[in-house]
């Protein structure tokens, strides 16, 4: 019982982390929703990146056995991503505010000082993926995210 806690707990602090990575990255973009369904499609290619950006962007060639197989389904679970987002909303480390009748996720302060305090090569990744994304897929409709992952998904299942 106690080692399957562990393993929630676990899942659960690392995805939030990844999560609050990828939300610090878009507070410059003030005007910009970081809303539930943009944290579940840009986090998609923070969970799967090496096979969601093209090698010639990362540097790199390998495939990861892992990553490639770990695909079930595309249609992320929504009250999964909600428990993500309220963690990180009681630990005080993002804001939930309203802008053109969708909630928005923003990093605050607390949220900031802690991720500044995360040093590995795992959190630098993540920073790096999160800028990625910010730069290039979110210049993109919701839409056409979504179809990128369509076509990644299509391409995995005839190989």
């Amino acid at each position: 019982m106690i080692e399957e806690l562990n393993l929630v707990n676990r899942d659960l602090i690392l995805n939030s982390i990844r999560i609050l990575t990828l939300i610090s990255e878009f507070e410059s973009k003030k005007s910009f929703c970081m809303s539930l369904n943009r944290i579940m499609l840009y986090d998609f290619f923070m969970k799967f990146p090496r096979t969601m950006i093209p090698a010639k962007e990362k540097n790199e060639e390998k495939k990861d056995f892992n990553e490639f197989y770990s695909y079930f389904h595309w249609q992320p679970d929504r009250e999964e991503y909600n428990l993500y987002l309220s963690y990180l909303i009681s630990k005080d480390l993002i804001e939930r505010t309203i802008l053109k009748n969708d909630f928005c996720f923003h990093i605050n302060e607390k949220g900031k000082e802690v991720l500044g305090k995360f040093k590995s090569s795992y959190s630098n990744e993540l920073t790096i993926l999160a800028k990625y994304i910010k730069h290039n897929i979110s210049k993109l409709s919701d839409s056409k995210v979504e179809g990128m992952i369509m076509e990644s998904l299509e391409g995995i299942h005839n190989e």
